[in-house]
């Protein structure tokens, strides 16, 4: 029994890792006021809209990915993004494409 409920937490733990994506630069995109192009080690086009109905960050060339965010997770992400890029870090970014969910984000270690 107790082997059957350990590989029921393995595979779980297994299925629930994020990616890790590092964001060296954000730049307004032009015509917005808040939505910001990221360069990122992500290999797709990457950009955080705040200011769209749909807001989040958008992945690919016409947004075919999306992690949908609040308002204030909007705001706040953009906020920590400057800090860290402020003290020359990068921001990463512990993205959950499956399930669709902005994980975590915090100045890169």
């Amino acid at each position: 029994m107790k082997v059957v409920v350990a590989m029921i937490l393995i595979f779980t733990l297994y299925e629930a890792c994020a990616d890790q994506i590092q964001v060296s630069y954000m730049s307004r995109s032009p015509d917005f006021y808040k939505r910001y192009d990221l360069k990122t080690s992500f290999n797709q086009k990457v950009a955080l809209d705040c200011q769209s109905f749909i807001q989040g960050l958008l992945f690919g060339e016409l947004g075919e990915g999306v992690i949908m965010l609040q308002e204030w997770e909007c705001e706040e992400l953009i906020i920590d993004m400057k800090k860290s890029h402020s003290r020359r870090k990068k921001h990463c970014l512990e993205v959950d494409f499956d399930r669709s969910v902005l994980d975590s984000q915090a100045t890169c270690l």
